[in-house]
């Protein structure tokens, strides 16, 4: 249209110039053109406004996808957690059922431990006091035979002393008497005068000799059970029984023994003939 009234405002002036008639189809171009525009810019508007919606949904679309996500992951996690939860209260349980039975075994342990040292300690006590009953026999022993050797020993020194002094004392008799042999013999004997025989003297009556209880070789004599031969020599010794050392000489009486009727070595060892039996030997009979 602005064209068209700039051809109308020309002056008058100039030579018409004859111009072929021509359609006007500009204003309606351009009407069609701005109507292409328009319908351009709403199609581009509404492909943005559609492409910000879809951005939109998606965007929503990927929060709900992620959230849904995040939401699994965490009930995975919660189920994990309480899976693991149940887990350490079952090994919690199976601890505590273990530390209840170590603790059932060791007070178990603790109670047979402690039984067995009041058994050991019972029969160490009684160890201890059977001990000191051997050693107070022992002790007992030892002082009796201490004051039975003690007591021997005084009788031997005491008799042995006597029976030396005899002994020497015959000694001194015997070399009297050998001496005494010995002038003689040096004597010179005179001759003696014949001497008529007596006559002779009627047989005189036999007297009846009594007969001795004494028991014959023929008979053994029963060993003497509780004494034993401790020591002999001729003339004397030593017997040891229910009263203790004694020394005895033949004639002597002693109480379950009899009378001490000699003391003769039989074989090659010394034996104490009594007329209840014969002790011999130097340990008690058994």
């Amino acid at each position: 249209m602005s064209d068209h009234a700039e051809l109308n405002r020309e002056p008058s002036s100039a030579a018409p110039t004859v111009e072929p008639p021509r359609l006007e189809l500009l204003p309606y171009a351009g009407a069609e053109q701005s109507k292409r525009a328009g319908l351009a810019g709403t199609i581009l508007w509404g492909s943005a406004l559609a492409a910000a919606l879809a951005l939109a949904a998606g965007v929503a679309a990927f929060g709900v996808y992620d959230h849904t996500k995040q939401a699994n992951l965490v009930a995975a996690k919660t189920e994990e957690t309480l899976s693991l939860a149940e887990t350490v209260k079952g090994l919690a349980k199976r601890l505590d059922a273990i530390d209840a039975a170590r603790a059932r075994d060791e007070a178990a342990d603790m109670r047979k431990v402690s039984a067995e040292m009041k058994t050991e300690g019972a029969a160490g006590r009684e160890l201890g006091a059977q001990l000191a009953q051997a050693n107070a026999r022992l002790d007992k022993l030892d002082h009796d035979h201490g004051a039975r050797l003690d007591k021997l020993t005084d009788r031997l020194d005491h008799e042995s002393a006597g029976k030396f002094a005899d002994l020497s004392a015959r000694l001194d008799k015997f070399a009297d008497l050998s001496a005494r042999l010995d002038k003689l013999e040096k004597r010179p004997v005179p001759v003696a005068a014949v001497v008529a025989p007596a006559p002779a003297k009627p047989a005189a009556a036999q007297v009846a000799q009594p007969v001795s209880d004494e028991t014959t070789g023929a008979i053994e004599r029963p060993r003497l059970r509780g004494y034993w031969l401790v020591e002999a020599q001729d003339g004397y010794a030593v017997i040891d029984g229910r009263d203790g050392p004694q020394q005895v000489t033949p004639g002597d009486v002693l109480p379950g023994v009899g009378r001490v009727q000699r003391i003769e070595r039989r074989g090659g060892d010394w034996a104490v003939v009594t007329s209840a039996g014969i002790i011999a030997g130097d340990q008690p009979p058994f």
